[in-house]
């Protein structure tokens, strides 16, 4: 299996932690920052192979900061994740390109199946 490298934003630090660790124990590269402006920042000086990207967080949230990260890198593969109703911020995350959404909680594998899998075979 490839490893990936991979980004995990999250102002949920224990939520971004642990989906960091369960990454890197399937042998994947990960970062980790806890607000939609260090992701943005992060695409300024590193690219990766998939993004797990939070909807709700303060400052820029994930939809605004992944709108910010297509410009710089349009075809990065972000997933956005959400706990809450935010069918609005979804529908435009998805109609600009988002790679898909995960409900919260989620099991590693199945972002393992969805997002991660599709890109290293």
């Amino acid at each position: 299996m490839k490893q990936l490298n991979i980004l995990v934003v999250d102002d949920d630090q224990d939520g971004a932690d642990g989906l960091s660790e369960a990454l890197e124990f399937y042998g994947h590269k990960v970062a980790t920052v806890y607000s939609g402006e260090d992701a943005v920042e992060a695409f300024r000086h590193n690219s990766f192979d998939v993004t797990f990207m939070d909807v709700m967080m303060l400052g820029l949230n994930g939809v605004e900061s992944f709108l910010q990260i297509k410009k710089i890198c349009p075809t990065a593969k972000v997933y956005m994740m959400t706990g809450y109703s935010a069918r609005d911020l979804l529908e435009e995350a998805v109609g600009h390109g988002a790679a898909g959404v995960f409900h919260k909680p989620f099991a590693i594998e199945e972002a393992l199946e969805k997002a991660i899998e599709p890109y290293v075979f």
